[in-house]
């Protein structure tokens, strides 16, 4: 029994948004072609081969939350789905890169508030 409620979290988990308590001021979604999801001591960064605004413009391609943050496993099992089966990946994260983990710098990544798989 407990590994059919495991496999249904597990299963749930990845087919909806794992979203932060709440969105931040000055926060954007953004569609995001996963090219690599790279984990660190202390950060888990998604690089996005492309990244689309929704509504367009410009946007970042490197995206990074804590390694031991509650969305930390979420974001990495939705940046694998969507890497491994050719889906976008809907991000939303903070413009503000005063608000980036460790080891995010600010010219080009900025932190995750939530992940969507589409």
């Amino acid at each position: 029994m407990r590994t059919i409620c495991t496999v249904l979290i597990l299963a749930a988990g990845l087919s909806g948004p794992a979203v932060a308590a709440e969105a931040p001021a000055g926060g954007a979604w953004l569609d995001c072609s996963v090219a690599t999801i790279s984990a660190y001591r202390d950060r888990l960064i998604v690089s996005c081969a492309a990244s689309t605004l929704q509504g367009g413009g410009a946007a970042p391609r490197e995206f990074a939350i804590e390694a031991m943050g509650p969305l930390t496993d979420p974001v990495l099992r939705l940046a694998m789905a969507a890497k491994s089966g050719a889906r976008p990946l809907g991000i939303l994260y903070v413009k503000d890169p005063a608000a980036n983990p460790p080891g995010c710098p600010a010219d080009g990544c900025r932190r995750i508030a939530a992940v969507e798989l589409k």
